[in-house]
């Protein structure tokens, strides 16, 4: 373990070093905005992917702030994945995409169509990112499924983004529905106790926020701060 892991949960660390095939994230969004920077730069030292949402909606909290995306991309601190949480998504878009990322999530649910579905995942491609597909925790996986050869890849949300509350790993079962189409990832309220049960149900990706940072001298989130 390098001294920057020690930075991060240990147990979180141990049960995804037990299973090769699984990519983790952090969700810089879990933390106070002065110290996002901070945590991307722990988490890209520690070999982690980078989860930042992007929250633009009616709600009181705030998301990851679009200058720190620039910030990230401009100096190639990654690998990133940008989750785009807005009931309108075509400007915000077209904007993250112009920052050169790694990855972008948006959510099913704000597309009106499957042709919604399809035409912003191939922007996000033209871009040189991987396309990716939120699916809030009430969206059966039927009605998505039409969708997978679109896509690069399948978000499990287990609980509703930008809630509070414990997350549901029975919902993890949808991540092991995908194959052999899609990759498919958890995301809300992961932590080690739930963590080796979403990777069981077929989990290829994880993010986890709170629980993953708690170990790194970082402030402690406000309120709203409660996604990941």
């Amino acid at each position: 373990m390098t001294p920057q892991d020690r930075e991060l949960n240990p147990e979180i660390l141990a049960e995804i070093a037990r299973h090769p095939g699984a990519t983790l994230a952090g969700s810089i969004y879990a933390v106070a905005e002065a110290d996002r920077l901070a945590a991307a730069q722990r988490l890209e030292r520690a070999g982690l992917w980078i989860h930042a949402d992007v929250i633009m909606d009616d709600r009181t909290h705030r998301g990851v702030d679009l200058s720190l995306v620039h910030t990230l991309a401009e100096r190639r601190i990654g690998p990133l994945d940008i989750h785009v949480i807005a009931p309108e998504l075509d400007g915000l878009i077209d904007e993250i995409c112009a920052q050169k990322v790694d990855r972008v999530t948006f959510p099913f649910e704000s597309c009106s169509d499957y042709a919604a579905v399809a035409d912003t995942a191939e922007r996000i491609r033209a871009s040189g990112a991987a396309a990716w597909l939120a699916v809030a925790p009430a969206t059966e996986l039927t009605a998505v499924r039409p969708c997978f050869e679109m896509l690069d890849g399948l978000l499990i949300m287990l609980i509703e983004p930008g809630s509070t509350g414990a997350a549901d790993p029975a919902l993890a079962a949808k991540a092991g529905q995908t194959r052999p189409a899609l990759p498919a990832g958890v995301d809300g309220g992961i932590n080690a106790v739930n963590l080796g049960a979403c990777l069981q149900a077929g989990a290829d990706y994880v993010v986890s926020g709170r629980a993953l940072l708690s170990a790194a001298n970082l402030a402690v989130p406000m309120a709203g701060d409660l996604t990941s």
